[in-house]
């Protein structure tokens, strides 16, 4: 016995070739019958042969034209309905996947003058228009910097914000950004030579609205403190309200910047619990209502309970602890407002050995972005649209706001493209409900060719099947005598089965939208097409950041002064032993500066009160 899936060879362009004629035919035939009725002749009396002579002869007769007009018209219309009876069938029993056309990629904007460049089809740019995201789902080192990211830099004309590990998308795309009128920066705080612009989370607190800097101050401590899915959010919601209750003490105290690591060292320096009781009980500051409850809401539990919070709060500022990330974070030059009204272009670049460790500021950064930019509706004054490059998207963790953007922020010009290995990666830090929302909420889906059968599997069903006829054949022999038969049945079949996806060539890929079949691409390598290689200009140089530390915050006592120094006469130099350090553990210098040999100096300026 023998077995084949395909369409039996007796079918398909022979059954037409024989169909059309014999159909013409029948059509002629009941044609001339209908005429003949119409003109009320007898119907024993008619004969099809002689039709084609009876209508000749009487060719010149009106009513004969016109009766033999109306069987014509008649017999195709039954005729077409007789075949749509025969032939059409419902719908398919097992499915009828196929791949998109020419004509379905326009209607569905995969041909636009712009938007987000995707790959290429016969030869032109598969180029997604309109203002829904795009998810890409590549495997590592499958060319998704080469063949999304870096053509979306060297193609979008909006404001941009990019993810780049590595500082490759810097050096590909950052000098023709730049060249054509782009602000273009930089920020690169765990850099070792400092060469990074500049980024203060803080920087945009309106510290003269003692009511916008709690709210602020709350808002950012959401995101930076996630509530765990399950278990004891406790230490969560403490955390924010030690976060919010520092910054807002410092802000309406202090004339020291407003930074993360100025909170940090608040929180770190001596013995923060006595400190902040001691300003809470001071009645010549002027503390706000919400600094004031925040601040003795962390300050006033247990030891314990305030050791934990504080911890909770250090754990995820730890990162400030480095000096490069504390001066880079110090002040902004650049200002997330200004993206949907500037051209602006910002790369976060980052080493992959650092990435897990500076991920939650760039996390923040991220949010920031999404919930700055969606405060006012877009206008006139907002002209210029945002294409937010997230890749290597899970890595960053849990971003609850961002998560939540994808069903709104489309709305304020602002796209999103995100990039992942899998969608088990994501599953795995958003959880399944929310993982599987943001990628209904994306417009295309990106797949790159999988390696794993798990994705595979996945892939091949969200394609879909088709009906194939299987031809089984069987010989009986019976003695002398021999029995063949042939059977035909329809059978389900994936259109790619999950070993061919896994086995399709590393430059292809396949887009999924809905509304539309799939669609099989290529890939595109920026550095082989000679549209890319003509943009791709040096990169801009990043001058590096004067390495200077910030102000003490703990006051250091002094000696007393001499009757020298009273009179007015020069200062002594002052001596490490005049400080009584060891009744201020939590001492600092008021200034350290590092010479181009990393070596650091001390300044501590004499006759401070304040230290």
């Amino acid at each position: 016995m023998t077995q084949r899936a395909g369409t039996s060879p007796d079918g398909g362009v022979a059954r037409l070739l024989i169909a059309i004629p014999l159909g013409a035919l029948i059509a002629l035939a009941i044609a001339s019958m209908i005429g003949w009725v119409v003109l009320g002749l007898p119907v024993s009396a008619y004969d099809p042969l002689k039709m084609p002579q009876f209508v000749w002869y009487y060719r010149g007769d009106p009513r004969v034209v016109k009766a033999m007009a109306g069987g014509l018209a008649g017999g195709v219309t039954l005729l077409a309905g007789l075949i749509y009876a025969l032939w059409a069938r419902g719908a398919p029993l097992h499915g009828a996947a196929r791949f998109a056309n020419e004509r379905e990629l326009k209607r569905h904007g995969f041909r636009s003058a712009t938007g987000i460049v995707v790959g290429r089809k016969s030869g032109r740019f598969l180029t997604f228009g309109g203002s829904e995201h795009v998810l890409v789902e590549a495997p590592t080192r499958s060319g998704k910097g080469v063949g999304i990211v870096i053509p979306n830099l060297l193609t979008w004309q909006g404001s941009v914000v990019v993810l780049d590990v590595k500082r490759e998308n810097f050096d590909a795309s950052a000098g023709f950004r730049a060249h054509y009128g782009q602000d273009v920066f930089l920020f690169n705080p765990t850099d070792r030579q400092g060469c990074t612009a500049c980024y203060n989370p803080l920087a945009y607190i309106d510290r003269s609205d003692r009511d916008d800097v709690i709210i602020e101050l709350q808002k950012i401590a959401t995101m930076l403190f996630v509530a765990p899915d399950r278990g004891e959010a406790f230490w969560a919601n403490g955390a924010r309200t030690g976060f919010a209750g520092v910054g807002a003490w410092l802000a309406e105290t202090s004339d020291e910047p407003l930074t993360m690591g100025a909170i940090y060292r608040y929180l770190t320096e001596g013995d923060a619990r006595s400190f902040f009781k001691k300003e809470l009980a001071n009645p010549s500051l002027n503390l706000s209502t919400g600094c004031r409850t925040a601040l003795s809401d962390f300050a006033g539990g247990s030891d314990n309970s305030f050791a934990d919070i504080k911890k909770t709060i250090t754990n995820v500022l730890g990162l400030w602890l480095n000096p490069l990330v504390d001066a880079a974070t110090s002040a902004s030059d650049f200002d997330l407002r200004d993206l949907r009204n500037r051209h602006i272009s910002i790369y976060l670049g980052v080493s992959p050995d650092e990435l897990d460790r500076i991920a939650p500021l760039y996390n923040l950064l991220f949010q920031q972005l999404i919930d700055l930019n969606v405060r006012e509706l877009p206008d006139d004054t907002t002209p210029v649209p945002v294409l937010v490059i997230l890749d290597e998207f899970a890595r960053l963790g849990r971003a609850s706001v961002i998560a939540s953007a994808f069903s709104y922020v489309a709305g304020y010009g602002i796209r999103l493209l995100p990039v992942i290995q899998s969608r088990s990666q994501l599953r795995g830090v958003y959880g399944e409900y929310v993982a599987d929302e943001i990628v209904a909420n994306c417009g295309v889906e990106v797949a790159f060719t999988p390696k794993e059968l798990r994705v595979a599997n996945e892939l091949s069903d969200r394609i879909g099947y088709v009906g194939q006829e299987s031809v089984t054949r069987s010989l009986t022999i019976n003695g002398l005598l021999a029995n063949r038969s042939k059977s035909i049945s329809e059978q389900r079949r994936a259109l790619l089965l999950p070993q061919e996806l896994m086995q399709l060539p590393s430059d292809r890929l396949i887009l999924l939208r809905g509304g539309i079949p799939p669609v099989i691409g290529t890939k595109i390598a920026y550095f082989k097409n000679r549209f890319f290689k003509k943009r791709a200009l040096p990169a801009p140089i990043v001058p590096a950041l004067e390495k200077q530390a910030v102000v003490t915050i703990a006051p250091a006592p002094f000696r007393d002064m001499t009757t020298e120094e009273l009179e007015g006469n020069p200062a002594h130099p002052i001596r490490p032993e005049d400080i009584r350090i060891e009744d201020y553990p939590s001492f600092d210098p008021d200034l350290v500066s590092l010479d181009g040999r990393g070596n650091a100096s001390l300044v501590i300026e004499e006759g401070d009160e304040n230290g």
